[in-house]
This record gives C-alpha cells, sequence and structure tokens, in this order.
C-alpha cells in the first residue's frame, strides 16, 4: 500500500494505482480527454497533468503510478498554465462549429438549426416553441427583419443561403392562424411587481418573458397603442400591423397589463417607479429627448449608468435595453435586449448573481473554401432555394417550408453539450486563435457508414476508438495511418466507414471525447 497526498488529503492506494484512479477515489477531478478504464493510459492528450512536488514536475496522472510520499498539486499554476497550451494547441488544428454560424450570427442566438430540423420533420409547434425561446415576435420580425442570421449561413458558399427569416416567419404564421396559438405556461403569481416603460420591441420581449415566471407586468407608454417603432416607426405598406396585433394579443393573454398615454417625466417618475415596483425596466427607444435618461456603459445620463453584459444600471433594480442604449433599426436587437433583461430579473427575483446571457466557447470554421460545401451537402438536399419564386411576399407553403428546411448544412455540433474540448475549453479560457499559424485544414465529411459520421478536423487523435476496435474483435476497425504532424485516423486498407465500424459503432461514438465521431441524425439539445 502506498501513501500519498493529492491537494493536502491523504490516501492510502495499492501499489499500481495511477494518480488519476487515486484522486477519483477522494472524488477530485481531474480532466481526461484520451482516458477511458476498458482502454488504459494511452497518454496521447496530456490535459490530465498534474504538478508533483517532491520532483517538481507535472506528471500524466492517468498513466503515472502512484509512489510513497507523493505530493500531489492537481490545481497548481503551472497545471492550469499546461493545461491551458494543451487546450489551445488541440483548438488551434480543431475544424469544427460548436454553434451553427447562423445561431452566432443571431442577436438573440435563437436555436436556428433546431427550429430547421424541426420543420424539417414537419414539427411546425415545436419550431415555433423553439423560436418563441428567444424571440417574442416572431411573425413581425419574419416580415421586417433584415437576418444577419443568413448572413452567417454556409450555404451560401454552395448555392445560396437558406432562407431562414422566411422560415422563422412560416412557423410563427402557421401558430397564429391556428385555432389556439402557442403561449407559454404561467406560473402562480410570485408577488412581484415591474414595471417596464415602453411598450416597443423590448418592453414588449421584456413581458413575454417575465410574465411565464408569475411576475407582474405593467408596461406604460406614451402611445395609443402598443408597438412601439414596430407600430409607428414603420410604414404600413412595409408589412400589415395586424400581424403585430395579433402577437400583442398573446402577450396581453398571457396576463400584461398596458397603461397607456402615459409618459415618463411628464405622467411618471423613475423614483416612485422604483419606491412601487420591485424591478423598472427603461425601453422607451429613441424618440425625443427620453434618451437623455441613460446611456451607455461609458457616458453618464442623469447620473443612470448601463451594464451592457446584465443591462443592469448603477439604480438597484433598474435596467435599460432597446434603442434607449444605442439608436438602431433592428428590432430583432431590442427583442434580444427584452429577454436578457428578462433572465437577469429573474435571477435577481430568485436571490442569484446577476451573471447575464451565458456565452459559451465557441469553435468557428469560418468561411468555407471553394468545394467545401460539397462536403456539408452531402447530407443536405442539394436543391436552389425556393425564396427565389417570389414566396418572400405571401410566405412558405408547408411543403415549400420543408422543402427549403432540407437544404440545410448541419453546420452546429452534434456533441455541442459533452463535447470535452469543448466542455474544457470553457473551463480553462480557452482560445482557438492563440496558437493558430497559416490557412486552416480542410474540412472533410466521411459519411460512408449508415448512422455514424466521422469528421477527421474534429479528432484528436487520442486513440480511444482505435483501442475500442482493437478489443472488440472488429476485422477492420479503426486505425493510425501517416505519420508525425499528418497522423490521422482511418480504416485499414483503404475500406470504408461502414465495413471498418461493424460492432462497436455506437461505443466509439460515445467514446470519442468530441464529435469526431457522431451519429449522423443526433443532435444533443435537440
Amino acid at each position: 500500500m502506498i501513501n500519498l497526498t493529492i491537494d493536502s488529503k491523504k490516501i492510502t492506494a495499492r501499489e499500481g494505482t495511477s494518480v488519476l484512479q487515486a484522486a477519483q477515489a477522494l472524488s477530485i477531478e481531474i480532466p481526461t480527454m484520451c482516458y477511458l478504464e476498458r482502454c488504459g493510459p494511452l497518454t496521447s492528450c496530456m490535459v490530465c497533468v498534474v504538478y508533483e512536488a517532491g520532483s517538481d514536475r507535472l506528471i500524466p496522472a492517468c498513466s503515472m503510478p502512484v509512489a510513497e510520499g507523493m505530493l500531489i498539486d492537481t490545481a497548481h499554476e503551472r497545471v492550469l498554465k499546461a493545461r491551458k497550451d494543451t487546450l489551445d494547441l488541440l483548438l488551434s488544428e480543431h475544424v469544427g462549429n460548436c454553434e451553427g454560424p447562423c445561431q452566432r450570427a443571431c442577436p438573440a442566438y435563437m436555436n436556428i438549426p433546431l427550429m430547421i430540423r424541426q420543420i424539417k420533420a414537419s414539427g411546425f409547434r415545436e419550431a415555433l416553441q423553439t423560436v418563441k425561446k428567444n424571440i417574442a415576435l416572431p411573425a413581425v420580425l419574419g416580415r421586417i427583419c433584415p437576418a444577419p442570421c443568413e448572413l452567417g449561413c454556409n450555404r451560401k458558399y454552395h448555392d445560396g443561403t437558406l432562407s431562414i427569416c422566411m422560415l422563422k416567419r412560416f412557423v410563427a404564421d402557421a401558430d397564429l392562424a391556428s385555432e389556439a396559438p402557442y403561449m407559454p405556461d404561467i406560473k402562480e403569481a410570485s408577488g412581484k411587481k415591474v414595471a417596464i416603460i415602453g411598450a416597443g420591441p423590448a418592453g414588449l420581449a421584456a413581458a413575454f418573458y417575465l410574465l411565464p415566471a408569475g411576475h407582474a407586468c405593467h408596461v406604460f407608454d406614451d402611445h395609443a397603442e402598443p408597438g412601439g417603432l414596430l407600430r409607428y416607426g414603420i410604414p404600413d405598406e412595409k408589412y400589415d400591423k395586424s400581424v403585430l396585433d395579433a402577437e400583442i394579443e398573446v402577450i396581453r393573454k398571457m396576463g400584461v397589463d398596458f397603461r397607456m398615454n402615459m409618459k415618463l417625466g411628464r405622467d411618471l417618475e423613475l423614483a416612485d417607479l422604483r419606491k412601487n415596483y420591485d424591478a423598472v425596466v427603461l425601453a422607451t427607444g429613441h424618440a425625443g429627448s427620453e434618451r437623455d435618461w441613460i446611456e451607455g456603459p461609458k457616458r453618464i445620463s442623469r447620473g443612470i449608468m448601463v451594464d451592457r453584459r446584465t443591462f443592469q444600471t448603477n439604480l438597484p433594480g433598474v435596467f435599460a435595453g432597446g434603442n434607449v442604449l444605442a439608436e438602431g433599426r433592428m428590432a430583432i436587437r431590442s427583442l434580444a435586449h427584452g429577454r436578457f433583461i428578462a433572465e437577469s430579473i429573474n435571477q435577481l427575483f430568485d436571490d442569484m448573481p446577476l451573471s447575464g446571457y451565458e456565452r459559451r466557447f465557441n469553435s468557428v470554421i469560418g468561411k468555407l473554401n471553394p468545394g467545401e460545401g460539397q462536403q456539408f451537402v452531402q447530407l443536405a438536399a442539394d436543391h436552389k432555394s425556393v425564396q427565389e419564386t417570389g414566396y418572400d411576399v405571401k410566405g412558405f407553403t408547408e411543403a415549400e417550408a420543408v422543402h427549403e428546411s432540407a437544404r440545410c448544412f448541419k453546420c452546429d455540433c452534434r456533441k455541442k453539450l459533452s463535447c470535452k474540448l469543448r466542455n474544457y475549453a470553457d473551463s480553462y479560457s480557452g482560445s482557438q486563435q492563440r496558437f493558430k499559424t497559416g490557412d486552416r485544414r480542410e474540412f472533410e465529411l466521411n459519411v460512408q457508414h449508415e448512422t455514424v459520421l466521422f469528421e477527421s478536423g474534429k479528432c484528436i487523435k487520442c486513440g480511444l476508438c482505435v483501442e475500442i476496435t482493437k478489443q472488440s474483435g472488429e476485422d477492420l476497425g479503426l486505425t493510425f495511418v501517416k505519420r508525425g504532424f499528418d497522423v490521422g485516423i482511418a480504416v485499414p486498407l483503404n475500406e470504408s466507414l461502414q465495413k471498418g465500424l461493424v460492432k462497436v459503432a455506437m461505443e466509439c461514438v460515445q467514446a470519442c471525447p468530441t464529435a469526431a465521431l457522431a451519429l449522423r441524425e443526433a443532435f444533443e439539445g435537440d
């Protein structure tokens, strides 16, 4: 039996036990990417290094056996630096998107790939619910939004962008035309009251995302009807305002209390609102002098300053967003602000730290090289957009929406939740650019298997799949090919992935620490 200390905790372990196993017995987590109990230590990723004080060196925890008197520090500054260096090196050659580029380009961060997959499966109600998790007024936005999401669509490098905005409009219109338009579940009254100043996109969105938590929302506006810029700033010929009325009616039925023809500074005083409400939202837009009430984080007006991450001002319980922060004509940005404000207020009411919208690490492929679109299109319908036929005026039919959604390249990661590389990049502030040199590798997609696909650009050459196929007795299995920096994983004898993974395809997918091996049609988080 061997006596050692890990993070100031003493433990006695059997001879031959690894430092990693000893740490696990103490419930001390050490990151690993290339380790699997059944495969033994492969010592390829080096993310598991720890500091051994006696020898003053870093050691791989997965393969280093315990020794008498070891003093292990799993969070030493040299350990943290080494792990970040390792992760940044792996990320520098990683060719893959965590989230779809369309989602990253959307100011509201709406899960566009999921919406598209749901439409393709004719799950129109589910698609609408996906949209409304992030966008409170999708039918209006489907008509007026300049579609920044489509600028991010990778299909544009092949034969033209996907008609994302029209697909969003389709599910929203279908929902409004149904007998019972979607409304989120409303919890019992929380006893909290929120005053929202401004019935434009930011104010309406804030109410839409606060009401389900049971908070009372009183929306004040100096106009006769709610809508703000969407009603009074866009000419009637641009879109039918009855669409706006229908979407506002949904919010009205959720329980919002509209109090119109009331102006801040004339009929309302901020000091009184702060006394009478648990939170106040300033979403007055940029009209007239109301903008004097608040400015961005580097400029102070009337003593009010805002944190752009949480949208909280320096006045306790007061939040601000939309065009009151900066003039702009993109309603989607104001709608996004309203949702983010609601998240912060919900955190405030739940006595949680205000953290703002969670921004996870995102690996990005970037602009596709010539011919790479052909790799993606192996899993997508190879036809042109139906938008060209003029349906951008009257909207898609069900068949057209399904037809268009089939064009999606499925650029987002199939393992966006469980990918160890992404999760550790979050923990260690990983950077994809730190060690980047020259052009990236070409994107390659192997779809030879009926249920599994292989993306070589995501492979970290950990060797787990090689060892699993070897142990299982696959006739061909997987192996390392080439040497040095060009080493990779492939099926021997240049055979297909279908022939290489006959018995243990699922085991290899589950063991893969990234999404290099993944199921063709399964996306985590869907």
